[in-house]
């Protein structure tokens, strides 16, 4: 398992990453057969795996480009990284990560640096004492959508115009998403054989993170969307359940541009801030609002604690609870007057 080179720094730049990787460490090892096997240890999710890969890449590109060895950067060094990362824009969004985000690659770059240590290439790890961003763990700043503009971006979906994803293709997208609250990883590694039958009822084998693997109903609203799909799919040499008009497995790209899409078409403010992921919090918010148990709810998300699920809530009521609308009702109602005075 190999980690790509960085796009960035041109020619040059690709060239001394590229060096880099190939330079043999203490153990005679070269950095990318470490890389490798350390991105081999997490087995039970894919997903943690490219994201740390993604990760590294970033934290190693850094490195190229200020001339630096990653096996004797110390501690400000690696402090210089997290203080550029506070302060550099994300080019898609113009704003810098998240705190979240942050803490993230900075837990990757320590990770990959503890690996090293117990392989015997370094003595300590330098990212060990590096400050982490603070945030609030209970909040999250994925955006949601009400039921109404879900509903909306399920009826968009099935007039998806798109020279890659068909529209059939584009509604079964929408209705897993929306209607399951599968994360995007998992509809686009999905296949054809997770499809099936368990007690009278169609069901979609769903493999989650961590090697969590769900049975998850597929409802009968959704039969109609699925067969649509099934009849009209290219006749491709794939297992692939959701697939392109080439005959391609969808992707994670492809089924971010059509949340977007649709989520404009639908009305949704901002749509640029809504996200496949924001889905799956559409579903959880839907799930509590009909009566859905936090237990369930927390099965069918695939979480390992409650206080995950809830992080998921977007309901109103706790809003429409707070003492703000009680407090600002009685500062602009007149009080009753007994005043009889002419």
């Amino acid at each position: 398992m190999e980690i790509e080179t960085a796009p960035s720094g041109g020619v040059a730049g690709r060239r001394a990453q590229t060096e880099l990787l190939a330079t043999a460490t203490r153990t005679g090892h070269s950095l990318s057969a470490l890389i490798a096997s350390w991105l081999g240890s997490f087995t039970d999710s894919s997903d943690t795996r490219q994201a740390y890969a993604r990760d590294l890449r970033e934290y190693l590109d850094w490195c190229t480009r200020r001339d630096l060895e990653p096996v004797t950067v110390r501690l400000p060094e690696v402090q210089m990284y997290a203080a550029e990362l506070a302060a550099t824009p994300n080019p898609r969004t113009g704003r810098p990560p998240a705190a979240s985000t942050r803490a993230r690659k900075l837990a990757a770059v320590s990770s990959f640096y503890t690996y090293l240590v117990r392989a015997g290439a370094i003595d300590a790890n330098p990212a060990r004492d590096a400050a982490r961003p603070r945030y609030d763990r209970r909040h999250s700043p994925t955006a949601s959508v009400s039921a109404e503009q879900a509903g909306a971006m399920l009826t968009g979906a099935g007039q998806y115009q798109h020279r890659t994803l068909g529209p059939q293709a584009a509604a079964l997208v929408m209705a897993l998403l929306i209607d399951l609250g599968v994360r995007v990883s998992e509809l686009c590694n999905a296949d054809l054989s997770d499809l099936g039958q368990r007690e009278g009822t169609r069901v979609l084998t769903v493999r989650m993170k961590g090697g969590k693997v769900r049975i998850r109903p597929i409802p009968r609203g959704l039969h109609g969307v699925l067969d649509a799909y099934l009849q009209q799919r290219p006749d491709a040499d794939t297992d692939a359940l959701v697939i392109t008009r080439d005959g391609r497995r969808v992707n994670r790209h492809q089924i971010y541009r059509l949340v977007q899409s649709t989520a404009g078409q639908a009305g949704v403010p901002m749509p640029q801030r809504i996200t496949p992921h924001s889905m799956r919090h559409t579903f959880n918010t839907i799930a509590r609002q009909h009566g859905a148990a936090l237990e369930d709810r927390r099965d069918a998300l695939g979480h390992s604690s409650a206080a995950i699920t809830q992080l998921y809530d977007h309901v109103a009521l706790s809003l429409s609870r707070d003492p703000a609308h009680l407090v600002a009702e009685a500062t602009r109602t007149p009080p009753d007057s007994d005043d009889h005075s002419p």
